[in-house]
């Protein structure tokens, strides 16, 4: 039985970085729904680094359960959506978030080199598989959303480098993806262009 909730809640701690690795990322690894979740029925704490950009507020963490500090150092496991900044890893945690090191990608072997150094246990979102066995279904994707940004971004890319070569084209008046507080809104902005996004 071990003891009360909250001498269980402060051995089980869980933390949510504040997205640095692009300055226009605002997604978020836990809801505020699923903070509450997590705090109310597991009894875990959760740790939130405070973010003016994050798509969730902070107060909206906070009315969740959470504590909005910029002190990871009790959690246990640490969560994210891009990589964690080099000088910010903390040694001897557990992180979750997408790394883009499985491939041997050249830029990341640094972020691999200092994970070793400060004995960082790292499970990547892109190795968390079907029955754990490699080539199988990822169960952690971001893959839809993160299509669809990337599809808004390119037709506003396909524009920005028509005009260099000297031709307009309607490609023009798509915003980045990050503009848009909405998908629908995106798909509107581009169907009064060249035609709906998929």
């Amino acid at each position: 039985r071990g003891g009360s909730r909250a001498a269980m809640a402060a051995r089980r701690s869980v933390g949510i970085v504040r997205e640095a690795y692009s300055r226009w990322e605002r997604r978020a690894p836990f809801t505020p729904e699923q903070v509450k979740r997590i705090v109310d029925k597991l009894g875990v704490e959760v740790r939130v680094q405070p973010s003016g950009k994050r798509v969730f507020t902070d107060q909206q963490y906070v009315a969740a359960g959470a504590t909005v500090t910029d002190d990871l150092t009790p959690c246990n496991a640490i969560f994210g959506v891009k990589q964690v900044p080099i000088p910010e890893l903390l040694n001897d945690k557990t992180y979750l978030f997408f790394s883009h090191v499985i491939k041997a990608q050249l830029e990341n072997m640094p972020l691999m080199d200092e994970l070793l150094r400060k004995n960082v246990r790292l499970i990547d979102y892109e190795c968390i598989t079907r029955g754990g066995q490699p080539g199988a279904p990822r169960l952690v994707a971001f893959g839809e959303y993160a299509g669809k940004a990337g599809f808004i971004d390119t037709l506003r890319g396909v524009g920005q480098q028509l005009l260099y070569k000297g031709v307009s084209s309607s490609f023009l008046n798509v915003g980045s993806a990050y503009m848009y507080p909405s998908y629908a809104a995106a798909s509107r902005a581009v169907a009064a262009g060249r035609g709906a996004l998929p």
